[in-house]
C-alpha cells in the first residue's frame, strides 16, 4: 500500500509542477530534457552505481523496451505539459489516467489473457472512460477564446495524451510480466529514462544549433525539481505492481482513482482552476469508468 501512496503523489506532482512553468515563464521542453538526464542521475545512483550501466544491462530481453518506452515517454510528456498550459490539470490528470482502457484491451484482445469474463458492466466503463475524456476538457467559450485555444486543440490533446499513456502502460505491464525481474526495477527505470533523455538532448541540440531556441538556466532547476518526481513514479508504480502480485487490473484503477481525484482536488486548491458542472460530471465520470472496468478485482481485493 506504502508504494501505491508514493506513487499517486509522485505522479500527481507532475502536472503541478508543470503548471509552475507556466507561471514562472520556464522554457517546457529544455525542462523536459534536464528532467530526463535527472531520472538517469537520480536511477544511476538508486540502482548500485556502475553495476547498472554495465553491458549486461545491455543485454537484457528488456532493453528494447525500456528504450522504446522512453521514446514515448518524452513525447507524451511533453503532450501533457502543453495540456495542462492550454486545458487545465484536471483534463491532463483525466486523459493520462484514463487510459487504463487500452492496457485492458491489449490483454484482452493482443495478449488473449482472458483472466475474467469481461460483462456488459467492463465494457460500459471503457465507453464512460471516452465520455469522461470529453467531458472534463469542455472549457467556457470565454476561457478558450482568451488564451487563444480552438476548441478542437481542446479536445485533441486530451485524446492524443490517452493514446500514448495507454500505449506506455500496456509496454510496462507486459514487460513486467514477461520480461522484467524483481530486483531489475530500478535498472528497467533507468534505462527507460536514458532513451527519454538521448532523445530529448538530439532534439534538443537540434533547436539550439539552428538557433531556433535559446536556452536558459532556469530550464536547470525546473528539470531537477520536475526529474525526482517523475523517476519515482515509475519506480514505485513497478514496485507496487510485484507487490500487489501484477495484478495491474486492480492496482491500475485505484492508482489512477487516486490520482485524477488528487489532481482535481490540487488543481482547484493551488492554482484557482474553475471546473463548470460538466467537468465535475467528467471527473466523476472517470471515478465510474475505472470503478467500472475492473469492479471484480476491486470488489476481490476488498473483501
Amino acid at each position: 500500500m506504502l508504494y501505491l501512496l508514493l506513487s499517486i503523489v509522485a505522479s500527481t506532482s507532475l502536472v503541478f509542477i508543470f503548471k509552475l512553468y507556466q507561471r514562472f515563464g520556464v522554457h517546457t521542453f529544455q525542462a523536459i530534457v534536464v528532467n530526463y538526464l535527472t531520472c538517469v542521475v537520480v536511477g544511476f545512483l538508486f540502482s548500485g552505481g556502475t553495476g547498472t550501466v554495465s553491458t549486461n544491462v545491455l543485454q537484457q530481453p528488456w532493453v528494447v523496451h525500456a528504450l522504446t518506452l522512453g521514446t514515448i515517454f518524452i513525447g507524451t510528456f511533453y503532450l501533457i505539459a502543453l495540456t495542462t498550459h492550454k486545458v487545465g490539470v484536471t483534463a491532463a490528470s483525466v486523459a493520462t489516467k484514463i487510459s487504463l482502457v487500452i492496457p485492458v484491451l491489449f490483454s484482452l484482445l493482443i495478449l488473449k489473457n482472458n483472466l475474467k469474463d469481461y460483462t456488459f458492466i467492463n465494457y460500459a466503463g471503457m465507453v464512460a472512460a471516452l465520455v469522461a475524456i470529453v467531458l472534463s476538457s469542455i472549457r467556457p467559450c470565454e476561457q478558450t477564446d482568451e488564451e487563444g485555444t480552438s476548441p478542437l486543440l481542446t479536445l485533441l490533446l486530451p485524446f492524443i495524451i490517452f493514446l500514448n499513456s495507454g500505449i506506455a502502460d500496456s509496454l510496462i505491464n507486459y514487460t513486467n510480466q514477461h520480461l522484467l525481474q524483481h530486483h531489475e526495477a530500478s535498472q528497467f527505470t533507468m534505462v527507460t529514462f536514458t532513451g527519454s533523455a538521448i532523445v530529448g538532448v538530439v532534439v534538443l541540440s537540434f533547436m539550439l544549433l539552428s538557433g531556433k531556441t535559446t536556452f536558459y538556466s532556469k530550464s536547470i532547476t525546473a528539470g531537477i525539481l520536475l526529474g525526482i518526481p517523475n523517476y519515482f513514479s515509475i519506480y514505485f508504480l513497478i514496485k507496487a505492481l510485484s507487490a500487489f502480485g501484477n495484478d495491474g487490473a486492480f492496482l491500475y484503477p485505484v492508482n489512477n482513482i487516486g490520482i485524477i481525484l488528487a489532481g482535481a482536488i490540487g488543481a482547484v486548491l493551488f492554482f484557482g482552476e474553475k471546473l463548470t458542472r460538466i467537468n465535475i460530471l467528467g471527473i466523476g465520470m472517470a471515478v465510474l469508468a475505472l470503478i467500472l472496468i475492473s469492479y471484480q478485482e476491486i470488489i476481490a481485493n476488498l473483501l
